[in-house]
């Protein structure tokens, strides 16, 4: 995966933890099997606007605080 996958998904992890939830039980607690969310931290899968809608609101954050900034990562529209 690119390297804004992958980073998303260390921002996540650190957010889960902030917020003192294991990855098992964070998982459970958004209804995502704990494998897949799994890769979602370690930046292995790009997962659905859906997806990230419930994240955000279980973390009780904004996306700006699990979304690398978007200057960072210059993705080409052709």
């Amino acid at each position: 995966m690119s390297d804004l996958v992958t980073e998303f998904g260390e921002m996540l992890r650190k957010k889960r933890k902030e917020s003192g939830y294991s990855q098992e039980n964070f998982a459970a607690y958004v209804g995502i099997e704990r494998g897949n969310y799994g890769k979602m931290e370690r930046g292995l899968v790009n997962i659905k606007l859906e997806t990230l809608y419930k994240l955000t609101n279980a973390l009780n954050c904004e996306f700006s605080e699990i979304m690398p900034p978007k200057g960072k990562y210059k993705i080409r529209i052709d």
